[in-house]
């Protein structure tokens, strides 16, 4: 079953590329966003970072997959699709910074 999955993710396509730039930022900002929930639960301090931060570091995980689809399996389609992705989620932060 395992093998299955990887066959699929090694496809070149940018909606792989579209798919793997959405799901790795918001497993992320889950994560992310987790961890403070537990430490502003157990300090009792409220709002220690902005949701606009937290977008900002899910989108750190884009870099580390497009690093891999480029350089080490050469899928440029993915890659664009991943970077297409990743410049949303810049504008969602800007929306949400400046406005």
């Amino acid at each position: 079953m395992g093998r299955r999955i990887i066959e699929k993710l090694r496809k070149d396509s940018i909606g792989m590329g579209l798919l793997l730039g959405a799901i790795t930022p918001a497993i992320t900002f889950g994560f992310i966003y987790l961890i403070i929930y537990f430490v502003e639960y157990y300090t009792g301090k409220t709002n220690i970072v902005d949701i606009q931060k937290i977008i900002l570091l899910s989108v750190i995980p884009n870099l580390f997959l497009l690093r891999y689809y480029l350089l080490k399996l050469k899928y440029d389609l993915t890659g664009r699709g991943i970077v297409a992705l990743s410049f949303v989620i810049g504008i969602i932060f800007a929306i949400f910074e400046f406005v």
